[in-house]
């Protein structure tokens, strides 16, 4: 059976699972005469996942989002039972919490968005008393886990597909993409390297590399979902993927530096180069074996990187401040793959008889004593977006009373929960395949159910409508089929046919959609290549707050608010480039030809290298500085850094870079004057008492300088290949 038939009959097997999970669930509400049987059958439809571990998880989210979003719908009906803005405020509050915690969490982010909707859902129920609205948030609980819980056992004893090995297995591939990045970045260091065809191949082992540490982090939460052995050692599997995380990182910061060090010997500087690379080499071949389930054979020995003074004494002082960067990161990468090999050994049960200490990955700066919390702009944003709809939705309701009536307060709402967190996708790309499954699921009402006589019939029917959503669509068709199919076919034990409901139902949903296409630009311009100008802007505006206040000056400690701020553009600018690449991906090329996915992704390559060399920045101007070094060239380094920080202050109005060559020589002359001045310094009696660790704190101090200096000049060249007024030209 070749790759493809294999596929189909991986699909038409799930189609199979959902179809029968979909029939047994209404066939379960309709014979105990429960409320709105479709609760259940959304469960169904919401929860299948290719895996069962998936599946579960998923599932439980679910149910556990369900209980503390029934809790709250009952507590404002309670609370605000007759005084409609009392009860749309304290609705309003419980939707911005969920919708800003869907957007921040990273494994249970469907946890919340559950919690939010359900609320909805409960707060706009039609009941005639308090015991009504109670009733229908314990069937909305009951029906809930009746359907996760009759789809799990269908995923379980029909076609089992389990997580069984995936986390070994992507382990393993995110390992062996480490270490490619690793042979091609030693390359690139000794020279051998890097040529256009290596740089294109960095940047795919780069996102290759992201991809894997993201599919780990999701195959942990799937296969700890359904094996003990996995939940046992989830300890281990979350520090393996901690360390894996922090490697990329340092990874990444060595390879943006390369540039840094192109001019010097690294052989010659460096004379125990060879021994380091084929002791970090054997480690990564090491980390491989452990991980397939082989015998450990290699034991791993110290090393160290000594510095040739010799070699060195020829060196500028730009030229050392880059090698002292450098051998901080080779050690940091040292101490890494150390401490990852200690813990495949644990998770393989081959632990080294001796003790290996425990590295615990953290951020590369962390400012002491700060305690007010970093909101992120662009969740918060979102979270508006969210009760705003949610508001919308309610005036709809109160004021005007269209089809749909009180669903619109909590379809809009819910809609906009779910689409929050991805607002680069248009909304009008739901309404065509919805409204395509909306007319057939309405024929299937129509002209076939009213000729059904028993469920055994209408099971065929149910089966037959999810078999071909689940087998020929996927992604948002399918999401828009499952809609479709259960708000199109009303189930219920005392069946009626309306036409006038049925087309009001379908005109509902199509508005629905609509009316959140049109708020979405409303509360910001869902414009692809306009937000990606705005967020580079944004992007800068944080660096140029960042490298403007970061000077060498002792003595004096910042406010509180300050700090705030400093952790604020901190996370501005590490989560932006991520963003950033996200909208890139949504412009449309047909409009935009003119800038292909390949110089977006260079961009985005280049703001990364950027945040890279701006965190260095900032650990290194947070370690002790000789006092008597430290006033002498404050002034020569707050100069020398006042042709970057313009840069940076020109790119945060306007993103397009100038001619790099003029960029590269206004930089240079400026560390150049540095360096004379540096000289003059140093040459001074007064400064032969410093000790060794304050030169090289000095030196690391002037090569994050000098870092975000190549950075720059790489984001130049990235934004040369640009066509921005592109961008900026409104097109329709």
């Amino acid at each position: 059976m070749n790759g493809n038939q294999i596929m189909h009959s991986r699909k038409a097997k799930e189609a199979i699972k959902t179809g029968l999970a979909f029939v047994l669930v209404y066939a379960i509400a309709l014979e105990s005469g429960w409320l709105n049987p479709y609760w259940a059958a959304f469960a169904v439809a919401m929860g299948a996942m290719h895996t069962a571990g998936q599946s579960l998880h998923k599932g439980m989210d679910r149910i556990a989002g369900t209980v503390p979003g029934c809790i709250a719908g009952l507590i404002i009906v309670a609370v605000a039972p007759q005084s409609r803005w009392e009860f749309l405020f304290l609705t309003c509050i419980w939707i911005f919490i969920t919708s800003y915690m869907q957007l921040g969490s990273k494994n249970n982010a469907y946890f919340w968005t559950v919690s939010g909707f359900v609320c909805l859902i409960i707060a706009s129920t039609n009941g005639s008393s308090s015991q009504d609205i109670f009733q229908h948030a314990v069937f909305r609980v009951v029906e809930t886990v009746m359907g996760i819980a009759v789809y799990t056992c269908v995923s379980v004893f029909l076609w089992p597909v389990t997580n069984a090995g995936a986390i070994k297995k992507g382990s393993r591939d995110l390992v062996t993409t480490q270490a490619a990045l690793w042979h091609a970045g030693w390359a690139a260091m000794l020279g051998r390297g890097p040529t256009t065809d290596t740089k294109e191949t960095l940047i795919e082992l780069h996102q290759r590399e992201i991809a894997q540490l993201a599919q780990l982090e999701n195959t942990l939460v799937a296969e700890g979902s359904e094996s003990y052995e996995v939940r046992e050692l989830r300890h281990l599997w979350d520090q393996f993927h901690d360390l894996a995380t922090a490697l990329t990182e340092s990874l990444e910061r060595w390879h943006t530096g390369m540039v840094e060090i192109a001019r010097i010997d690294v052989k010659a500087v460096l004379p125990d180069t060879e021994d380091f690379f084929h002791e970090l080499d054997c480690r990564f071949g090491e980390i491989q074996q452990l991980l397939e389930g082989n015998p450990a054979k290699y034991k791993p020995r110290p090393i160290s990187l000594n510095v040739s003074k010799a070699a060195a004494d020829g060196l500028s002082h730009f030229e050392l401040a880059a090698l002292a960067v450098t051998k901080s990161e080779l050690e940091t990468l040292d101490t890494l793959t150390a401490a990852l090999l200690a813990c495949a050994r644990d998770l393989s049960g081959q632990a080294a008889s001796e003790s290996t200490p425990e590295f615990r990955p953290l951020s590369r700066t962390v400012s002491p004593g700060l305690t007010l919390p970093v909101p992120d702009l662009d969740h918060l944003r979102a979270a508006a977006y969210v009760v705003t709809a949610t508001c919308a939705g309610f005036f709809m309701y109160i004021f005007v009373d269209p089809p749909g009536h009180s669903g619109w307060f909590n379809l809009l709402g819910t809609l906009a929960l779910v689409t929050a967190g991805a607002l680069q996708v248009r909304v009008t790309n739901f309404v065509m395949p919805l409204a395509v499954a909306a007319v057939l699921s309405s024929c299937a009402y129509f002209l076939i159910m009213p000729r059904l006589s028993n469920y055994y019939e209408l099971g065929l029917l149910l089966f037959v409508c999810m078999f071909i959503n689940r087998y020929f669509f996927s992604g948002l068709a399918q999401a828009m089929g499952n809609i479709a199919i259960i708000n199109m076919i009303p189930i219920q034990n005392q069946q009626t046919y309306n036409f006038a409901v049925q087309a009001n139902t379908m005109l509902f949903l199509i508005l629905v959609f609509l009316f959140l296409f049109v708020l979405s630009h409303i509360m910001n311009s869902p414009r692809p290549e306009k937000k990606v100008l705005a967020d580079i802007r944004r992007f800068f505006r944080g660096v140029e707050f960042l490298t403007s206040r970061l000077t060498i000056e002792t003595g004096r400690s910042s406010s509180i608010i300050e700090r705030w701020k400093i952790a604020l553009y901190r996370h501005e600018i590490k989560s932006l480039p991520g963003k950033i690449e996200a909208w890139g991906k949504a412009i449309d090329q047909k409009k935009y030809s003119e800038n292909g996915p390949a110089q977006v992704q260079s961009l985005v390559t280049a703001l990364r290298g950027l945040v890279y060399r701006v965190e260095n920045l900032l650990e290194t101007s947070s370690a002790r500085q000789a006092e008597a070094l430290t006033q002498e060239m404050r002034q020569d380094i707050r100069t020398s850094s006042a042709s970057i920080v313009s840069a940076f202050m020109k790119w945060s109005e306007n993103p397009e870079a100038g001619p790099v060559a003029d960029l590269e020589k206004r930089l240079a002359g400026g560390l150049d004057r540095l360096e004379e001045r540096i000289d003059q310094t140093l040459g001074r009696a007064d400064m032969e008492t410093l000790s060794e660790e304050d030169g090289e704190n000095f030196y690391r101090l002037l090569g994050a300088y000098r870092g975000i200096c190549e950075a720059a000049v790489a984001y130049a060249g990235s934004a040369g290949g640009i066509d921005w007024d592109c961008w900026r030209e409104e097109k329709f």
